[in-house]
């Protein structure tokens, strides 16, 4: 039978219409889907928006980060030794390196922290210093990253002390509450020591 004789001649055309449109809508909910557009509507009612200019903490209360950016709990690490806090914080927002050191420069003095030093190429390093903790900023561009995404990294540790050469501290999860193990060897080379923690 040939194809100009078939009863399905009229319906043919119609039919391919209607199965394309129906493919290409299906394809269009497939890449909405595989982009992870988020339907849901959320509730904002009664809650103010983070602003660059909120503070948000993870547990050290006078090392403060933008609200409005997100802590990685996995790269946040703190402890206490003699009543003195230290640790990283590490927190990614969408945020440049000018935004993060005006911030820095007008929130560090209301918690009692006094500049130090500060370097800016491509990336920002700040040092503060409030009683026995220095407090080093460094806040980077991340490297697999669209747009202005940054690292922001606090780092909070006592100041060295000339006990502390010829020393080292290594942190060890094994040990019971956190505690380093010091080791009284210089570090490899010779050419700058280490610190440790035995005035902490």
């Amino acid at each position: 039978m040939s194809l100009s004789k078939s009863p399905f001649k009229c319906f043919a055309p119609s039919f391919l219409n209607s199965f394309f449109s129906l493919s290409l809508l299906a394809a269009f909910i497939l890449l909405l889907s595989g982009c992870g557009v988020n339907f849901a509507i959320k509730d904002t009612r009664g809650q103010s928006a983070p602003t660059l200019d909120g503070e948000s903490f993870a547990e050290i209360m006078d090392v403060p980060y933008p609200s409005v950016m997100t802590l990685e709990r996995k790269n946040t690490f703190t402890y206490t030794r003699k009543g003195i806090q230290a640790g990283v914080i590490s927190v990614v927002g969408h945020l440049t390196t000018d935004e993060i050191g005006a911030y820095y420069d007008s929130h560090l003095p209301n918690h009692g922290w006094q500049p130090r030093a500060e370097a800016q190429s491509g990336k920002l390093v700040s040092t503060w210093a409030k009683g026995q903790r220095v407090l080093t900023i460094i806040a980077s561009p991340l490297t697999l990253s669209l747009g202005s995404d940054i690292r922001l990294e606090l780092w909070i540790a006592p100041p060295h002390t000339q006990a502390d050469l010829g020393k080292r501290v290594v942190y060890d999860t094994s040990t019971p509450a956190a505690d380093p193990v010091v080791e009284t060897k210089p570090i490899r080379g010779g050419k700058k020591d280490g610190f440790s923690e035995s005035d902490i």
